[in-house]
């Protein structure tokens, strides 16, 4: 969960410091992929379309639950989908942030390289995504799927 809450989504350098470390060797389009949506999400801003975040303002992802299954009989790949919210944090001298993104679902595939999770878009795993049943805390069909809530500390 933590590839999730820690991205950022506004700084398009750093974004590709991050993707570059978080993506499997087999799949080094991702990072261009992620670069060129952080600079989507700034030019739908009004920012220039590089650059970093502006100062004060921040992000915070809580990911509220989570699914998890094997990909392959060996366990090493995975695909991890994520019930999450997502926050601003704005400077001090403007309102907060009055539309956070809450309920939002979303997934990644992991692949066990050099000791850990990297993030992979391999077309032998992506052509077997599976779509799980959607996420509600109380519901006893996304426990039997395999939801789990996260506890965050």
């Amino acid at each position: 969960m933590n590839y999730w809450q820690d991205l950022d989504i506004l700084d398009d350098g750093i974004a590709r410091q991050q993707w570059t470390q978080i993506t499997s060797k087999t799949s080094p389009g991702i990072v261009d992929k992620h670069v060129t949506d952080v600079r989507k999400v700034r030019e739908g801003l009004g920012l220039p379309p590089s650059g970093g975040t502006p100062a004060g303002l921040s992000f915070t992802a809580v990911v509220k639950a989570a699914l998890m299954r094997s990909m392959d009989d060996s366990g090493d790949v995975i695909e991890v989908w994520m019930f999450y919210d997502r926050y601003a944090t704005l400077p001090a001298d403007k309102a907060a942030d009055n539309a956070p993104l809450t309920d939002q679902e979303d997934d990644l595939i992991l692949t066990w390289e050099d000791g850990d999770w990297k993030v992979t878009e391999a077309p032998q795993y992506v052509d077997h995504k599976y779509g799980p049943v959607a996420y509600d805390p109380h519901s006893t069909f996304a426990f039997d799927d395999g939801w789990r809530e996260v506890v965050s500390q």
